[in-house]
């Protein structure tokens, strides 16, 4: 299978995205949708990762 990813690179949205722990949902919302991605990390005001917020599957 040549053409799996092997590594998280190949399939990651560049550049990153995150919220804050203080998101509202309509912020989270709009970050998904805008950006085409099905979840996003939430960090601390330190840029540490502290949750996720992803889809209903």
């Amino acid at each position: 299978m040549p053409d799996t990813p092997h590594i998280v690179g190949d399939v990651m949205t560049v550049p990153a995205v995150a919220v804050g722990r203080d998101a509202r949902f309509k912020e989270i919302v709009r970050v998904v949708q805008e950006r085409r991605v099905s979840g996003v990390p939430v960090v601390s005001g330190a840029g540490r990762a502290v949750g996720a917020v992803s889809e209903a599957g």
